[in-house]
């Protein structure tokens, strides 16, 4: 028989064995689902599974498959991350100049630490209301032009206006998303959008929020004239018309997904636009159920 605690031990390593990351001690206790527990409970609970045969240890890691090479590559991502972090930083600086843009974070594998030579930098940017679109446009034809359309450096993924900042899909996924991002750039709206998604403590309790060093949020002229420029009809009319051009471009592109699909990952409205082409969040949340599927059946328990 396994206690709760053991059970919720695994099913954090599960989430992350995914991706083929081990985690530390400290990092289960803050991906636990669960606060009433230590450090020190999780150690002893760590070691009674590896007695077990259940979960292994490596180094200062644990994990569910006994792969020396998987720790390896978790090292080696980290290191990369950490020189990647300082590009990112460069170009979050850049980024914040653009009009209407609020704040910025950074999510997926480089906000987790780790990175490797196909990751990207992904973005997620808070934004003026009515001017969501105005700004994908304008970070777009950036991105075209003068970066080649390169993802590795430049991957705005997820635009909202800090009206709407509570996230309606609410799951592991989403959670681990937004407990693990790195804000940058716009601290006021960083902490706004953090309560109003509190939610994310039912499933990560134990998880601190983000107190990194931000960006300078003085807004220079040039942002300010353009702004200017465009708070009236015309800049109204801009923001509808980019929000129609990218919806009929994505739908064209992207015609093989289903409907149900289609609204979930490319999501389009006056106050949000996600783009997720490879729909990560299905085929983790899949991947994540089945993964726990095989390991009751392996380990002869439930983990419910």
């Amino acid at each position: 028989m396994l206690s709760p605690l053991s059970k919720n031990i695994i099913k954090t390593l599960a989430y992350y064995d995914i991706f083929s990351y081990p985690l530390k001690v400290e990092e289960i206790y803050h991906n636990l689902p669960v606060n009433h527990c230590t450090a020190k409970d999780i150690q002893s609970e760590l070691n009674l599974l590896c007695e077990k045969g259940l979960v292994y240890r490596i180094n200062d890691f644990y994990l569910l498959q006994n792969n020396c090479e998987i720790v390896r590559k978790r090292i080696q991502g980290n290191k990369l991350c950490m020189k990647k972090m300082k590009s990112a930083f460069r170009m979050s600086k850049f980024i914040s100049k653009f009009p209407y843009v609020r704040a910025i974070f950074l999510t997926g594998s480089i906000s987790k630490g780790y990175m490797d030579k196909e990751s990207d930098v992904d973005y997620m940017i808070i934004t003026e209301p009515n001017r969501l679109w105005v700004s994908k446009l304008l970070l777009t034809i950036f991105k075209k032009i003068f970066l080649l359309n390169s993802r590795k450096v430049f991957c705005v993924n997820y635009y909202i206006d800090y009206n709407h900042l509570e996230i309606e899909e609410k799951n592991v996924f989403t959670a681990t998303e937004i407990v693990t991002l790195i804000p940058v750039f716009g601290k006021k709206y960083y902490e706004e959008f953090y309560s109003k998604n509190i939610w994310i403590k039912e499933y990560f309790p134990n998880f601190p929020k983000r107190n990194n060093i931000m960006i300078d949020e003085n807004r220079d002229l040039i942002q300010k004239t353009f702004e200017r420029l465009l708070n009236n009809q015309v800049g109204e009319k801009i923001d509808n018309w980019a929000m129609k051009l990218f919806t009929i471009v994505t739908k064209k592109k992207f015609s093989y997904f289903s409907e149900k699909d289609f609204a979930l990952a490319f999501k389009s409205s006056k106050y949000e636009s996600k783009y997720h082409p490879k729909f990560f969040q299905k085929k983790v949340l899949v991947s994540f159920e089945e993964k726990i599927n095989r390991l009751q059946h392996l380990m002869n328990v439930s983990l419910n």
